[in-house]
């Protein structure tokens, strides 16, 4: 790098350690609450940026660069030290897959850096857009990463934004998402992208100028702009300077929430007619139009990554986690004690790259359905450990519980969650799954009833691989069908006996095993 990029890149970071106060008290109800004179700063950190890189070297950040990994620092806030408020880690890990998704066609993957980051800050919490919350958001920064402040702020809810001043991002609670579409959006801020229609905050250019050409100038002081003109190329052209700086977002006036199509009467001070792109993620388009980053902005990006240095590290593990855990213990209908001790462990298998887990522990309802509204637990195992220390503050001995996990790392969030597997809590030393009652280790149903096909589909699960029979037998006692010494493996089993021999009417199904019996009444129906 000579000189001369030395000194742009070192204008480029030093107002970031200097952080100015700006106050986002009063925002909008939108997905984006980054204001003009944010913008100002954003666009200044732009134009700045295009000195720093001549045009072959931008076609190589562009064209040669393999995938990026990108640490992001996320400060989960909640209200007090018992979580109140936080954003749940499941929400957590379902926006970082759909972000990773909308910037894997720029070779950009996002990866957790460390763990998630536990804040209690009631000024944050309560109002993320006050002068005291920006400057907790300041002295929390982890150096050399994104910085991402999830929090409800609930006295002022209904935006994100960029600071430019503090380099950080607020993203609202409520706004979290798997499609990301708030997150992409901020992110693109913090890599030097405007609103494409930057300017217009707070003007409403479809009551103000409809059926009308725009003028030459709008506003007066620091906050007048000149408006955008549509064509991108020729002597009329402005798109290089004017709004968000790239010629390939088309001009676009509209900056409150609008769904698409949009259908503008306004036109461009020369008397174009305006076609914005409802697809640009840094539109105000709802979250059903937005799709995209146009080249240019993509191009933007990648020189913003290479100007701050920082962006050199990895995470330990970039391979994909994609599969499923499956219990160790307890396995499903097992009893899990003793919760006389201060802990009762639940341990699964490890998934293949999975550094991480997240597991959830619920109550269940009166007739054994998990319920999500009685927590037990929820949160992030670290350590790769493929188990954990559940409290057993909260389990009442004789009641039932249903668990689950998600493997993940730092990169991949992906993956699916396991079934639910119930377990009854103990106050003595559990035993193994094979002495409990068949009721426990087993289930045997019919999955359509009456039965109107040809096959008969039996559902049988297993907490373990066990040896078993399924015959039918009519109201008279006598066997019609049989399925005989079969393997059940561990988990669900769909079974098809065939009915072509059957008349309608009433039959009992029985599963045998060496460790009992299950029933099922079958009504063939044709």
């Amino acid at each position: 790098m000579n000189s001369k990029k030395l000194v742009l890149l070192l204008c480029l970071i030093f107002p970031y350690f200097s952080h100015a106060q700006h106050n986002h008290s009063q925002h909008n109800p939108v997905n984006c609450s980054v204001s003009k004179e944010a913008g100002a700063l954003i666009k200044a950190r732009l134009m700045q940026n295009r000195q720093l890189f001549d045009t072959k070297e931008v076609e190589d950040l562009v064209n040669k660069r393999t995938i990026t990994y990108l640490p992001l620092s996320i400060h989960n806030v909640s209200g007090d030290a018992s979580g109140t408020g936080k954003t749940p880690e499941a929400t957590i890990l379902a926006f970082l897959c759909g972000l990773n998704a909308f910037y894997a066609d720029q070779n950009i993957q996002f990866y957790i850096h460390n763990s998630i980051i536990n804040r209690v800050n009631t000024y944050i919490y309560n109002n993320a857009g006050s002068n005291t919350s920006a400057n907790y958001m300041v002295s929390y920064k982890v150096a050399g990463t994104i910085n991402l402040y999830l929090s409800a702020s609930i006295n002022n809810a209904g935006s994100s934004w960029y600071s430019p001043q503090g380099d950080y991002i607020m993203l609202q609670k409520n706004m979290l998402t798997a499609a990301a579409k708030t997150e992409s959006h901020e992110i693109g801020h913090f890599f030097t992208l405007n609103h494409t229609f930057y300017g217009w905050e707070g003007i409403d250019a479809e009551a103000d100028y409809s059926g009308q050409n725009v003028p030459n100038n709008i506003g007066s002081g620091w906050s007048a702009f000149t408006p955008e003109k549509v064509p991108r190329s020729g002597s009329q052209s402005n798109c290089n300077q004017a709004a968000d700086g790239f010629c390939d977002t088309e001009a676009d006036y509209y900056s409150a929430r609008t769904n698409c199509p949009y259908n503008p009467t306004m036109k461009d001070p020369n008397g174009y007619s305006l076609d914005p792109d409802e697809s640009n993620i840094m539109s105000y388009a709802s979250d059903n139009c937005v799709t995209q980053f146009s080249t240019e902005q993509k191009t933007a990006i990648a020189v913003d990554i290479a100007a701050r240095n920082w962006v050199n590290s990895s995470p330990n593990g970039t391979a994909d986690v994609t599969g499923l855990t499956t219990p160790v213990s307890p396995l499903a209908g097992a009893l899990l004690g003793p919760i006389t001790n201060s802990t009762v462990r639940i341990e699964w298998d490890p998934v293949p790259n999975a550094t991480m887990y997240y597991l959830e522990v619920f109550g269940t309802y009166f007739f054994g359905a998990v319920n999500t509204s009685t927590v037990i637990f929820k949160g992030v195992v670290y350590g790769g450990n493929a188990f954990y220390n559940l409290p057993t503050t909260d389990l009442v001995s004789g009641a039932k519980y249903g668990w689950r996990i998600k493997a993940f790392n730092a990169t991949s969030t992906c993956a699916g969650y396991s079934p639910y597997y119930l377990f009854e809590a103990s106050g003595a030393v559990t035993t193994s799954v094979e002495d409990l009652p068949i009721e426990k280790q087993m289930q045997f149903e019919v999955k359509e009833n009456p039965v109107s096909s040809s096959f008969i589909p039996f559902s049988v699960y297993a907490a373990t691989d066990v040896i078993g029979s399924i015959r039918m037998y009519s109201m008279e006692g006598k066997e019609v069908v049989s399925f005989t010494k079969q393997e059940f493996k561990q988990g669900q089993s769909i079974i098809q006996l065939p009915t072509d021999n059957l008349t309608n009417g009433v039959y009992v199904a029985v599963l045998s095993t060496s460790r009992g019996t299950l029933q099922q009444k079958v009504v063939i129906s044709r």
